[in-house]
């Protein structure tokens, strides 16, 4: 299991600066981001690990699922990015 799969992250570049997302799987370099919003969890983004900063926060429940092979919804990582909606990008 990859070590970033259900960390919150930051986008540092893109068009999509300044936006929170759920990392919901791993590749060399990339991580595969989706905010249940704007970024299903059926389309993530990819996106360079050197784009994103990591804000230290794991979200134990998906980590859980996806863990365990099982699917997560858009509405759980909706729920899970709740509490950083209200933040401003640092």
């Amino acid at each position: 299991m990859s070590e970033y799969i259900a960390d919150v992250v930051l986008a540092l570049a893109g068009r999509d600066e300044g936006k929170y997302f759920v990392v919901t799987a791993q590749e060399a370099n990339f991580v595969y981001l989706c905010d249940g919003k704007s970024r299903k969890v059926g389309n993530p983004k990819k996106k360079k690990i050197k784009h994103v900063k990591f804000v230290g926060t794991k979200n134990e429940f998906l980590y859980d699922k996806l863990s365990s092979g099982g699917k997560i919804t858009n509405k759980e990582v909706r729920y899970a990015l709740a509490d950083f909606g209200d933040r401003l990008s640092e």
